[in-house]
């Protein structure tokens, strides 16, 4: 930005506090440069300031900005991005003045890493586990299908600015849910079919009654028992995944885990002769 001689010396005393000018030889065209944070000037050949603008770089810090930053409070910084006080526009002057006589200039501000921003709100949460109920409730029958439903969570999200400006969301949902059933297998549903009975596709086929001890080794049908169990230890897990953004489009951030076990008992329906 240009600068008639009279406004430079009006800028120069009120800013001599604040940044170092160019030693001024007679005559001239001035202005400020925030970037080098300094007034500069140009000998114009003699008679009256120039008014021809210069040319500003595309890049250039000229827009003066004001915002709230650590340490320091209330404070100011400039930028290549408009919609700031455009200092190569004179009318912005008194006010540009104004600011930089009365606020600090703004601490520089480190890029902040937003996958590990977002990973420590991700961890931070508190994950819900799968609330499993089995049909039939007091005990499965060997040879018939015993149901699993559990509700699922809803999505959460979370949206903060980071101190580098950018708009961090964060989100989690659950995308999976595995099941062990106690007796060696291990399936994996799509968490919205754990439905209840008869609307739900989460189910298992048990071969072996389970039995106490006492029961398995002097019943007569306790030979017929699992081998070592008293009851099936069902363990539910939710894959919750994380995904973010920063301005750049949504990002996989990776799963969690989420389980819980509930002990199963599976008894033996037999028929028996009548009559």
């Amino acid at each position: 930005m240009r600068r008639s001689t009279s406004t430079f010396w009006i800028a120069t005393l009120i800013l001599s506090i604040l940044v170092i000018p160019d030693a001024v030889g007679g005559q001239g065209t001035c202005w400020l440069n925030p970037e080098k944070g300094k007034v500069i000037c140009e000998d114009s050949g003699g008679g009256g300031g120039g008014t021809t603008p210069t040319t500003v770089p595309a890049d250039a810090l000229i827009y003066l900005y004001t915002t709230n930053r650590a340490p320091v409070g209330d404070c100011y910084y400039w930028s290549s991005r408009p919609g700031g006080l455009d200092s190569s526009n004179s009318v912005n002057d008194s006010a540009i003045l104004d600011i930089v006589l009365r606020l600090p200039r703004c601490p520089a501000v480190p890029v902040i890493d937003a996958e590990a921003a977002a990973w420590a709100i991700f961890r931070s949460w508190d994950l819900d586990p799968p609330e499993p109920v089995m049909q039939p409730s007091t005990a499965g029958i060997t040879g018939l299908p015993s149901f699993l439903s559990t509700p699922t969570p809803p999505t959460i999200t979370h949206s903060e600015v980071l101190p580098d400006g950018r708009t961090l969301t964060v989100q989690a949902e659950v995308s999976l849910l595995k099941v062990r059933w106690g007796d060696g297998t291990e399936q994996s549903f799509d968490p919205e079919v754990a439905a209840p009975y008869p609307t739900g596709q989460v189910s298992h086929l048990y071969f072996l009654k389970t039995c106490d001890p006492t029961y398995r080794s002097r019943h007569p049908s306790g030979g017929l028992c699992h081998p070592s169990l008293a009851s099936y230890p069902i363990q539910a897990t939710f894959v919750w995944a994380g995904s973010y953004d920063a301005g750049a489009g949504w990002t996989d951030l990776g799963t969690l885990d989420r389980s819980v076990t509930i002990d199963y008992d599976v008894d033996e329906a037999r028929g028996v002769n009548v009559g």
